[in-house]
């Protein structure tokens, strides 16, 4: 056998096995027992009643929003979601109807306005 071919085979048989190694899917009997453990880590949380309710730091979203537009009515051109000192705030730009832009930071874990300017 010609040594080329050999190291190209074997770089086949290694890519596969890479392939198969890496892949997404699960090629072993035991799939129904890896669904189960899925469904556990996806419940951890025992207080939360709703699955796919947001974590305590983000549940003002809507709050703030509604803040926002309270104090400056407009359009919010941008949101930016921030993460600092270990709590979320939201970020708003606002295009007011008077034409001036205002930008805007709201605690998320309260829902209350931080800062204006």
């Amino acid at each position: 056998m010609n040594n080329k071919f050999t190291k190209r085979v074997l770089i086949l048989v290694l890519s596969l096995m890479a392939l198969v190694a890496f892949s997404n899917t699960v090629h072993s009997a035991d799939t129904l027992s890896r669904l189960a453990t899925y469904r556990e880590a996806a419940n951890t949380n025992e207080n939360m009643t709703d699955r796919y309710a947001l974590p305590p730091s983000k549940v003002h979203i809507e709050t703030c929003q509604r803040e926002v537009l309270r104090l400056h009515p407009g359009d919010i051109e941008k949101q930016r979601l921030l993460y600092r000192h270990g709590d979320f705030l939201m970020r708003y730009e606002i295009q007011a109807r008077d034409g001036q832009v205002w930008f805007m930071l709201c605690d998320l874990t309260t829902g209350k306005i931080i800062d204006a300017f």
